[in-house]
């Protein structure tokens, strides 16, 4: 299978689930390899450039997930 052939068949299935700009849907695994490499410890920096992305670009930092949105909390050790 192609990329090419994996565009076509997420497109197509992007239309079926009526999303919104459908046309403009891609597969990306950028945001998923960012997520894990994170969550493992992995610094920003080295994701940056193994990803590609230039090592002072902000864009990486909307590539990684909450995956943990508690534990991930920055007021989670805040007492209320």
């Amino acid at each position: 299978m192609t990329g090419e052939s994996v565009n076509v068949i997420v497109g197509e299935l992007a239309i079926r689930a009526d999303i919104a700009n459908a046309d403009t849907v891609l597969p990306t695994a950028c945001a998923g390899g960012a997520t894990v490499a994170y969550a493992a410890g992995v610094p920003v920096l080295v994701i940056a450039v193994h990803g590609r992305w230039a090592p002072n670009s902000p864009v990486i930092l909307s590539y990684i997930r909450a995956v943990d949105c508690w534990r991930d909390n920055a007021m989670r050790n805040v007492g209320l």
